[in-house]
């Protein structure tokens, strides 16, 4: 038995509405400070200047908010996923053991829209953790150990990470086989 800690970062997606969050918060401060100023004159200037400090915090906010990685961790057969956003605030999303995984495969990131809705019906949770640049992914289900929720599982291939899940998982070792080849381990956020 392994005991050995595993740890590695996954950066999700970019949020591909986030411009256009940021246009609509521009657009509308600018709106408002227009009909304020053409009524008010001096006191619209005012109200104009602080709607835009708002429209400024506000797009800040959400673009920090924005940036968001994932922590996977494996200590003694359990998988924990962390969500991560600015570098700063943490939230464990699910802990389950590996030996727990059903329905692992190969998958694409396209494959998430379908899962998506089938997910719903299932009433089953979707999380994707895998990155703008990730091709291929594998899927699986497993079910959270605290909460009791069953999630479906989208995640980015690190060599150690499926190479563990391999070493403890039926269904996963059938697709990958005894040994996980990847081209390298991951670059942890702190070696980028």
């Amino acid at each position: 038995m392994n005991d050995d800690i595993i740890e590695t970062f996954i950066k999700a997606r970019k949020n591909k509405m986030l411009p256009v969050w940021c246009v609509l918060i521009a657009a509308g401060a600018l709106v408002f400070a227009i009909a304020i100023f053409a009524f008010l004159q001096l006191i619209g200037f005012l109200l104009a200047l602080l709607a835009f400090v708002i429209a400024f915090l506000a797009t800040m906010t959400l673009i920090k908010k924005n940036r968001l990685e994932y922590e996977i961790s494996i200590v003694m057969g359990e998988l924990t996923i962390t969500e991560i956003r600015n570098q700063t605030w943490r939230k464990k999303v699910l802990c389950f053991d590996i030996r727990d995984i059903e329905n692992f495969r190969k998958a694409k990131p396209e494959d998430e829209k379908a899962v998506s809705e089938m997910a719903k019906e299932n009433q089953h949770k979707v999380l994707c953790c895998f990155g703008d640049e990730d091709e291929d992914i594998f899927f699986f289900n497993a079910r959270d150990k605290e909460q009791g929720v069953t999630y479906d599982i989208f995640l980015a291939p690190d060599r150690r990470v499926m190479k563990e899940i391999a070493s403890r998982s039926f269904d996963a070792r059938r697709v990958l086989g005894n040994e996980p080849t990847f081209d390298e381990p991951r670059k942890s956020v702190e070696e980028e």
